[in-house]
């Protein structure tokens, strides 16, 4: 699973541009599904079909993009920018980028000098008082720069130490990355459920994909895989969980209690190491739209830990993704599907 993970971690996606990491999924899995498509809006789904008595269908959810930029004006032979999705502005300066203009370009973020500050202008700048320099003069810029392209972090993916690595867009591509190995281990098992595998778009600015695809499928139940936090310097285990430990399952009025039960008892049949993820409210996932689709859609959501999410170096464990994938591929064995109770009133 780790070649899958660099693959699909150094493949360009930012939020509303996601063609780059999509084509380089799809390559990865069209001989080894039933179906596969890319939709209108740009979701890649998969299709393994199921064997024998069919007991419905399963969508098995992950988001496609990642944090990124986008050209919104220039300054002289400099290039203004903002932000697609959630980023933290401390990591900004110094930052190699490359933006997907009339030629693909190498570029750095840059700023003015601390040298030539005073001592109360030296704080963590804006946005507005960033830049990006393409070592061009201003005529060429705007020759193959245009306002709207986008932008992202010129990094690639690296492993730190043995099953630890470190890359970006590992939130969300490490849960891409496990969709990707069941759709491969399942190939050729007679499991009872069609299995949709569904990569979104724009999970980090709209959920446009989580709404559209789950609209399009009308699965029976919906399992969403993403990240959450883990323990790092400063941050202990009453605000995130360590390594190692296998995914959440996560617990709240996001997610249909019966999906959670099943998921955890299925850990615990098969001895796969797992935590208890309590959110109170919406899960900031594509749980939160895939489970007011239509009728309405049970929704789970696995959690794999990672460290200093939305940076160029998020930081994970491999072994947290094997188990995730054991889970699944254990739960589409067993499970009988959701049930829905129907109370007679005249009783």
């Amino acid at each position: 699973m780790k070649e899958i993970l660099e693959k699909l971690s150094n493949a360009a996606g930012p939020s509303g541009f996601e063609e780059n990491v999509s084509s380089v999924l799809f390559e990865m899995l069209k001989e080894k599904v039933d179906e596969i498509k890319k939709d209108k809006v740009g979701n890649v789904i998969a299709l393994k079909k199921a064997k024998g008595e069919r007991k419905g269908s399963v969508m098995l959810t992950a988001h496609l993009d990642e944090i990124g930029m986008i050209v919104t004006a220039f300054d002289g032979s400099y290039i203004k920018f903002e932000t697609l999705g959630g980023w933290d502005n401390r990591i900004f300066i110094g930052q190699k980028v490359i933006i997907f203009g009339k030629k693909v370009l190498k570029g750095v973020v840059g700023a003015i000098p601390p040298h030539y500050l005073r001592d109360k202008e030296k704080k963590v700048p804006s946005l507005e008082e960033l830049f990006i320099d393409i070592g061009m003069n201003e005529k060429d810029v705007k020759k193959y720069v245009r306002i709207g392209d986008p932008i992202y972090i010129d990094t690639t993916f690296k492993v730190l130490n043995g099953d630890i690595v470190t890359g970006k867009a590992l939130d969300n591509r490490a849960s891409c990355a496990v969709i990707c190995s069941i759709l491969m281990n399942i190939k050729n098992e007679e499991l009872k459920w069609d299995v949709y595998g569904v990569f979104t778009i724009q999970e980090e600015s709209t959920s446009l994909g989580a709404y559209t695809s789950a609209f399009k499928i009308k699965p029976d139940f919906a399992i969403v895989l993403d990240v959450t936090h883990a323990t790092s310097f400063g941050v202990g285990e009453d605000r995130a969980y360590p390594f190692n430990k296998g995914p959440g399952i996560a617990i709240g009025p996001n997610i249909h209690n019966g999906l959670f039960n099943e998921l955890k008892e299925t850990a615990k049949r098969n001895e796969i190491p797992y935590f208890i993820e309590p959110i109170p409210g919406q899960t900031g996932t594509d749980a939160s739209a895939i489970q007011v689709v239509d009728e309405g859609i049970p929704t789970a959501l696995l959690s794999v830990p990672i460290r200093y999410m939305h940076t160029p170096t998020e930081v994970l464990h491999m072994n947290d993704l094997k188990r995730t994938e054991r889970l699944i591929i254990s739960f589409l064995r067993e499970f009988d599907g959701v049930k829905e109770e129907v109370i007679d009133v005249h009783k």
